[in-house]
């Protein structure tokens, strides 16, 4: 496994190198969700995650995973999303808001996801209530204290997929204050209903803006 490439050290240079790699995918004839999903799409499945078992990151643990709703339960235009996560490692000693309610789930603590369209651009962020991520819920001051450590270039990679887990990662950073608004938008929406709550599933939404 190569070593990490270190992140960017400000959001422009975030941006300069989503924007090099991007157009270096664009050459290769692979967009970022072909790399992810299978080649047949009619071996495509909605609601699985792709890929299988998720990507983690070999060093800090962060992960993602794509996957779609059925058609009726998406946004207008949308194919999927990428869930991208924290562990739970990284939030040692502080209590969560509320844990997951079926046994084995993941250890980890949602950040946000992002949306794609159909033609495979990113749309929107958008934050998730507990139950549908059956994560560890964290406030979002904690969240946003720990957004250093959400590091998932090499995620994917011992899994065959290159560039996916790097341009996420560089995607939260030029993204940052967009995820912080998000995150604080999302813990004012939960203080009105509940973590638990089936009739309450997106919680918070941005643009994704560069």
């Amino acid at each position: 496994m190569p070593a990490a490439v270190p992140l960017p050290s400000n959001r422009d240079a975030a941006i300069a190198e989503l924007v090099d790699l991007s157009a270096s995918m664009a050459e290769e004839g692979r967009a970022l969700i072909e790399r992810v999903l299978p080649a047949d799409p009619a071996e495509y499945r909605q609601w699985e995650h792709y890929p299988e078992g998720d990507a983690i990151d070999p060093d800090t643990k962060a992960r993602w995973f794509y996957h779609a709703h059925p058609p009726e339960e998406r946004s207008e235009g949308e194919h999927g999303h990428f869930h991208l996560f924290l562990p739970l490692g990284a939030f040692d000693g502080l209590e969560p808001l509320a844990g997951p309610a079926k046994e084995g789930a993941a250890k980890v603590v949602h950040i946000a996801a992002l949306c794609f369209d159909t033609d495979g651009l990113p749309t929107h962020w958008i934050a998730t209530n507990q139950w549908v991520t059956e994560e560890y819920l964290q406030p979002a001051h904690a969240v946003i204290d720990r957004l250093d450590l959400a590091d998932m270039s090499q995620a994917g990679e011992e899994k065959g997929i290159d560039h996916v887990g790097r341009w996420l990662t560089l995607a939260l950073f030029a993204c940052r204050a967009d995820i912080e608004a998000l995150l604080t938008d999302r813990d004012a929406a939960l203080a009105l209903t509940g973590p638990r709550d089936r009739e309450a599933e997106i919680l918070a939404q941005r643009p994704f803006a560069l």
